[in-house]
C-alpha cells in the first residue's frame, strides 16, 4: 500500500465506525462488562489501539523513546482502555475516533513512500511499515466490527462488510484467506464455531465467504 491507499483506508474505517455506531445507536450502553462489550466498548478499544500505534510511529520518526508492545501486558492494556471508556457517551467516543484518525493521517505524512516499504523500523513486527499501519489502522478495527456483527447474529451486516472491505484484507494479506481467522476475537472457541455454522445456513453461492466460514469451523 502507498500513502494514498492508507489514507483511503483511514477514511474507510471512519465511515465504518460511523455506520457501526449508527446501526447500534439504540443499544443500551449501560449494560457492559469487560467480557461482554457493547458498541461503545468496541469503538473505545479501536480508538485506544490506533492511538497507541500513532504515538509509537510518531516517536519512531522523531527518535523519541516509547513503550514497545512486547513490553506491555496486553490484557491489562485492554482493561485500562475499557475502564477509560465505559462511562462515556457513544457520541463522545465517536468524536474521539474522528480526532484520532485525523492525527493518524498527520503521522503518516511524516514518512516517505520509500519508508513505507521498509521493514527496519522498530514497530515490533518484522514486516513492511505500510503493513504495520494497515494492521493497526484497518485490519484490527474491521475484525472487531465483523466479530461483533457475528455475535449479534447480524449476518447481513457481516456479509456486506466482508464484500466491501475485501480489497484491503487481500492486499494486506497478499491474498491469504487465513487472515480472516477469528480465533483472537472470540473468548470461546465453541461460540465462534457456532456463529459461523449459523452464518453458513444463509450463505449461498459465495465462494469467498464459504472459504472464510470453512477456516473458522474446520481447525
Amino acid at each position: 500500500m502507498n500513502k494514498n491507499t492508507i489514507i483511503e483506508l483511514k477514511d474507510y474505517i471512519l465511515n465504518k465506525i460511523m455506520h457501526f455506531c449508527a446501526y447500534y445507536r439504540n443499544e443500551n450502553i449501560l449494560e457492559t462488562s469487560f467480557s461482554s462489550w457493547n458498541v461503545r466498548d468496541v469503538v473505545g478499544h479501536i480508538n485506544g489501539w490506533i492511538k497507541f500505534s500513532e504515538d509509537k510511529l510518531e516517536s519512531i520518526k522523531l527518535k523519541k523513546s516509547f513503550e514497545d508492545v512486547s513490553h506491555i501486558d496486553i490484557e491489562l492494556f485492554n482493561k485500562n482502555i475499557y475502564q477509560d471508556n465505559k462511562n462515556k457517551l457513544l457520541e463522545n467516543v465517536l468524536d474521539e475516533s474522528k480526532i484520532i484518525l485525523e492525527k493518524y493521517r498527520n503521522v503518516l505524512e511524516l514518512f516517505t513512500e520509500e519508508e513505507l516499504l521498509s521493514n527496519e523500523f522498530p514497530t515490533g513486527f518484522n514486516f513492511w511499515l505500510w503493513k504495520y499501519m494497515a494492521m493497526d489502522l484497518g485490519i484490527h478495527p474491521l475484525m472487531h466490527i465483523l466479530s461483533f456483527y457475528l455475535k449479534r447474529n447480524d449476518h447481513n451486516e457481516f456479509i456486506n462488510e466482508i464484500e466491501n472491505s475485501k480489497k484491503y484484507f487481500m492486499e494486506y494479506s497478499e491474498n491469504n484467506i487465513n487472515e480472516y481467522n477469528f480465533n483472537d476475537f472470540f473468548e470461546n472457541k465453541n461460540e465462534k464455531i457456532q456463529r459461523f455454522k449459523e452464518l453458513k445456513k444463509i450463505s449461498k453461492n459465495d465462494e469467498f465467504l464459504e472459504n472464510i466460514i470453512k477456516i473458522n469451523i474446520v481447525e
